[in-house]
């Protein structure tokens, strides 16, 4: 069918040339000869124009895959250099090593800091000193339940 539609298309074009009929048909050919050509011509520059901007597309995607992994690698470096800070920091401090995540800063001075407040509070003491004024006072000794017994007795009854 769409060899119908180009023929159709072909004789219409024909049809619009042909206004002057002083040509002939040798001026007929010719005429539908360039036609045929320019339109292979527009398909094979259609064509190379496409496959132009695929290369293009290709080599932008090449370059912003390349600047991508740069990136990451880039982020990944910093990373390492901040973890790398935060382990000799905690290695010079006494840190212990499960707290070295509570480190934190992006320069040493600043990680250094946060160490020394981290030390002070392992430091101190986390449970409050007993206090002698409050609970049970009294003797030392306990007494047997006899001895207990005897002690009301002779204190509530013996008047």
């Amino acid at each position: 069918m769409s060899e119908d539609n180009t023929t159709t298309a072909d004789a219409s074009e024909d049809a619009e040339g042909t206004d002057t009929p002083d040509l002939g048909d040798a001026g007929q050919k010719a005429i539908k000869a360039e036609r045929d050509a320019r339109k292979a011509a527009e398909r094979t520059a259609a064509d190379l124009a496409a496959k132009l901007k695929n290369i293009e597309d290709a080599s932008l995607s090449d370059l912003e895959r390349a600047q991508s992994a740069a990136a990451e690698a880039a982020q990944e470096l910093a990373a390492l250099r901040i973890e790398n800070v935060r382990n000799r920091v905690a290695l010079t401090k006494g840190v212990p090593a499960d707290l070295i995540e509570f480190l934190t800063g992006s320069t040493e001075e600043e990680v250094a800091a946060k160490a020394d407040i981290l030390i002070a509070r392992l430091n101190t003491s986390g449970t409050p000193k007993p206090d002698p004024s409050q609970g049970a006072k009294g003797s030392t000794t306990k007494k047997s339940t006899g001895d207990m017994f005897e002690d009301f007795f002779n204190q509530n009854l013996s008047t």
